[in-house]
């Protein structure tokens, strides 16, 4: 009976190790992302700027008050979901994301094979948006990120983890 239990949990895991590693590993990047985003959100603001943009080209995100940049981030995109077809693909298998925001991205991938974590293996899945904020806690803990960002559009969400963020002199 503990293994057909175990067998349908893992059905439903978003194709990650069902493992009780995975869901404390989950719980850790989780609650420890919770507590950055808290802190960045305190000093920096973020969520009251009237404004963002994010530029690839200098993997930047820009938080702008009167047409006046006021908090610049640097990130590294960690991936998307996508709401027309319900899933998560990866920023390392995008090919719309310049390589400059995604190099430090293989260490979560790397990570996920070394515990054979399929969720973070498989370059596309299928997810929602709880997935996508899963995937970049994780990805904001092993990459000992600042805090992390999310946009939107109408075809779904796009995340990001802040490697680096200051207050514009």
């Amino acid at each position: 009976m503990k293994k057909l239990i175990a067998s349908i949990f893992s059905l439903f895991a978003s194709g990650a190790n069902a493992s009780d590693d995975w869901v404390g590993f989950v719980t850790t990047a989780h609650n420890s992302l919770s507590e950055k985003q808290e802190s960045i959100m305190a000093e920096y603001k973020i969520g009251e700027h009237e404004r963002f943009d994010w530029d690839q080209e200098n993997g930047t995100l820009v938080f702008s008050n009167d047409g006046k940049p006021v908090v610049i981030a640097k990130v590294q995109f960690v991936g998307s979901v996508s709401t027309k077809s319900d899933t998560w693909l990866w920023s390392w298998a995008n090919n719309t994301i310049l390589d400059n925001v995604k190099d430090q991205m293989h260490k979560v991938k790397e990570y996920g094979v070394s515990k054979n974590y399929e969720a973070l293996i498989n370059e596309k899945w299928s997810a929602d948006e709880v997935d996508g904020w899963e995937m970049t806690s994780i990805t904001s803990y092993l990459l000992n990120a600042k805090g992390a960002y999310r946009t939107t559009d109408k075809t779904g969400f796009t995340y990001m983890v802040i490697t680096d963020i200051h207050w514009v002199k």
